[in-house]
C-alpha cells in the first residue's frame, strides 16, 4: 500500500473520530456568555425525541447549575444526572450556570475553570449538560459579548449567519476538555497534516507572535516522526502562570471534544528558552497514541518522554549530542528515583512522587525497542513507522486503550514480537531497564556534557538514523 494511500486513510480515520456521528437527529445548543464571563445561559433544542436524561462530565456541575426548565416546568438534578421526564418532540430546554473559577494561584491539574485576566478558561464539564448516549450529535453556537472570542476543541464549520458552529458528539461525554472565552486573538496555524487553533491569553502582540512561532516550530518538529502531525486538528491554549520552574511549569493534553494541548507558561522567560524547552514537544507527542488508561503511565508518558529528545534533535532545536546527553541524564534520574521499586510497583505509585522512574523507564524501553526494530528489519521499520500504522488502524476508535492492547497492536503491525518481549521481560524483572547496555551497543559514550559516537558499534547505523533530520519528508 502506498504512503499516499495510507495518508488518505488516516485523514478519513481522523474525520470519523472528530466529525459528528451522522445520526438521524442533531441537537442544537446556543450558548450565551455574560459580559462578566462568569455566567452562561444555554438553550438546547432536541431534534425529534428528547433524551431521557442529561449528564455533565464534572462532579461539580450540579452545584453550578442555577436553574433549568422546559417551558415553565422546573427541573432539578437527580444526583449526577438531569432526568427530563415526559417531553414532546422537538423540545427546547433552557438552563443557566454560574461558573466557579479555581481560587488556587497555580494550575496543577487537568481541565478546570479558571480566570486568566480578562479571559475565562472553562472546564466543559462544568456547564455542558448533554445526552449520555455515545455519539449523540450536537451543534453548538456561541453568542458572545463584543470583543470576546471563543476557543474550543470541537470541529468547526461556518453557520448560516456567518458565526462558527462547533460540532460535538464524537468523543464520550466524560472525556474532559476546556473552552476559553475572552479578549484574545485566535490564530490558525497550518503544519503538514493539521491545523492548530491557537489562543494565547494575556500576552502583548509581540510576545504572542513569538509564542505562535515557537508553537509552529515545535509542531513542525513533531511532523518529523513520520511526515505529518498526528491529528488533523488541535486546540492550543496558552496562559500565563504566576510562578513555577522553567518556561512551561505546567502543561497537559485533553481529549474531550477533540485533541487539545493546554500550556501554562512563564511569560518573563526569553523566546530562546522556549525553543530549547522540551515541554511542548512532549505534550504534542502524546497525540501519537490514542487515549490510554491512567494506570498505564509507563507507556503514555514513556513514549513522549523518549520522542521529545528525538524530535527536537531531528528538527534542530537541540543538537544530536544534546539529545543523547538529555536522555542519559533522564535515565539516570529515573534509576535513582525509588530504586527499591520495580516498574510494576512504581507504576502503581506514579502519583506519589515516583513519576521520574516510571516515565524514564518507559522511555528507555522505547529506545531499546526502536533500535531493535530498525536492526531486525534492516532499517525498514521503526517506532515512528509503527505509530504511523497505529494511527491508520485505530485513530477512529473513541475509547480508552490499555498499554497491553497497544503493545500487542504494535507487534501485530510490525510483524515482530519486539515490543511484547521487551515489556514482558521488564515487568518480570526487579531492576531498571539496562540503558547502559543499549548505549554501549549503539556506540554512545557520555561523560558530562561530552558525547562520543563509535562508528564501529553494532547499532551505529540505527543510532545515526534515529535522529537524522532527513529521516522523513513532511507531506
Amino acid at each position: 500500500m502506498t504512503r499516499l494511500l495510507l495518508a488518505s486513510l488516516v485523514t478519513v480515520a481522523a474525520a470519523l473520530l472528530y466529525a459528528p456521528v451522522q445520526a438521524a437527529s442533531v441537537h442544537r445548543y446556543e450558548v450565551s456568555v455574560d459580559p462578566s464571563l462568569e455566567r452562561v445561559a444555554v438553550r438546547a433544542c432536541f431534534d425529534g425525541n428528547a433524551p431521557e436524561a442529561l449528564v455533565a462530565e464534572s462532579d461539580g456541575a450540579r452545584f453550578y447549575l442555577e436553574s433549568m426548565r422546559i417551558g415553565e416546568r422546573l427541573i432539578e438534578p437527580a444526583g449526577d444526572k438531569v432526568i427530563l421526564g415526559a417531553t414532546g418532540v422537538n423540545t427546547c430546554l433552557d438552563y443557566q450556570v454560574k461558573l466557579q473559577p479555581s481560587q488556587t494561584n497555580v494550575q496543577a491539574g487537568g481541565p478546570e475553570t479558571r480566570r486568566i485576566g480578562r479571559n475565562m478558561l472553562t472546564s466543559i464539564g462544568d456547564w455542558l449538560w448533554r445526552p449520555q448516549e455515545p455519539g449523540a450529535a450536537i451543534e453548538l453556537t456561541f453568542r458572545l459579548p463584543s470583543g470576546v472570542e471563543v476557543s474550543a476543541p470541537w470541529q468547526r464549520k461556518t453557520g448560516s449567519e456567518g458565526r462558527p458552529v462547533f460540532l460535538a458528539g464524537a468523543t464520550p461525554y466524560n472525556w474532559p476538555g476546556i473552552v476559553a472565552f475572552g479578549h484574545f486573538t485566535p490564530r490558525d496555524i497550518e503544519v503538514p497534516g493539521a491545523v492548530l487553533h491557537v489562543a494565547v491569553l494575556n500576552a502583548p502582540e509581540a510576545r504572542q507572535a513569538q509564542l505562535e512561532k515557537w508553537i509552529e516550530n515545535t509542531a513542525r518538529n513533531v511532523t518529523l516522526l513520520y511526515g505529518r502531525f498526528p491529528v488533523a486538528s488541535l486546540q492550543v491554549v496558552v496562559a500565563p502562570t504566576p510562578r513555577g520552574r522553567g518556561p512551561v511549569p505546567w502543561a497537559y493534553v485533553a481529549r474531550g471534544g477533540g485533541p487539545a494541548v493546554h500550556l501554562f507558561i512563564n511569560m518573563a522567560r526569553p523566546a530562546e528558552d522556549f525553543e530549547r524547552d522540551w515541554s511542548l514537544t512532549h505534550e504534542m507527542s502524546h497525540l501519537f497514541l490514542p487515549y490510554v488508561v491512567s494506570r498505564d503511565a509507563w507507556l503514555y508518558e514513556g513514549i513522549p518522554t523518549y520522542l521529545q529528545n528525538v524530535l527536537m534533535a531531528r528538527g534542530g532545536a537541540i543538537s544530536v549530542e544534546q539529545a543523547w546527553q538529555r536522555m542519559r541524564s533522564g535515565f539516570q534520574s529515573g534509576e535513582r528515583t525509588a530504586p527499591e521499586l520495580n516498574l510494576a510497583r512504581a507504576n502503581e505509585r506514579v502519583a506519589n512522587g515516583v513519576y521520574l522512574r516510571v516515565y524514564w523507564a518507559g522511555a528507555a524501553m522505547m529506545l531499546d525497542a526502536d533500535l531493535r526494530l530498525r536492526e531486525q528489519t534492516g532499517g525498514k521499520q521503526s517506532l515512528g513507522g509503527a505509530l504511523e500504522q497505529l494511527s491508520y488502524c485505530c485513530a477512529a476508535e473513541a475509547r480508552r486503550w490499555s498499554a497491553q492492547e497497544i503493545i500487542a497492536r504494535l507487534d501485530e503491525l510490525t510483524g515482530t514480537s519486539i515490543f511484547g518481549d521487551l515489556v514482558r521481560a521488564q515487568f518480570e524483572s526487579n531492576g531498571y531497564p539496562d540503558y547502559e547496555a543499549v548505549f554501549k551497543r549503539a556506540g554512545i559514550k557520555v561523560e558530562g556534557m561530552q558525547v562520543e559516537f563509535d562508528a564501529a558499534a553494532p547499532w551505529a547505523a540505527e543510532r545515526d538514523a534515529l535522529m537524522r533530520s532527513s529521516a522523513v519528508a513532511p507531506r
